[in-house]
């Protein structure tokens, strides 16, 4: 499956940004390029639909993965202007390349955007 990539926007103190996010498409899912580096990375889920959605974060693999056994993460998101924040940790749900993938069930619409906080946040 080809996953749809979300562009990491880069946060700065003092500073204000607005993302549009991506936009989700069930079938496809998303991946998050970045690169193995979650500490400062917050993700947010937003749902457009009438009905409750749900997200899914698969498992890494090891490595870098070490938690990868403990499985995936599954948790839903409000219907119609509901929005899910995530902290997700590396060491459970990064690829072999860093990245982080998500996947939605059937009726999610929405977007997602992946923002990384500034260091010493």
């Amino acid at each position: 499956m080809a996953r749809d990539t979300v562009t990491i926007q880069s946060l700065t103190l003092n500073g204000a940004t607005i993302s549009t996010g991506t936009t989700i498409n069930p079938t496809n899912g998303v991946v998050i390029p970045a690169g193995g580096l979650t500490r400062n990375l917050v993700i947010q889920v937003k749902n457009t639909n009438g009905t409750i959605g749900t997200v899914t974060v698969t498992p890494g693999v090891n490595p870098p993965a070490f938690r990868k056994d403990i499985g995936t993460l599954t948790y839903t998101v409000p219907a119609t202007t509901g929005d899910r924040i995530a902290f997700l940790e590396a060491a459970r749900f990064a690829q072999a390349n860093g990245d982080i993938y998500l996947d939605f069930s059937a009726n999610m619409a929405g977007t997602v955007i992946a923002y990384r906080l500034p260091d010493g946040y």
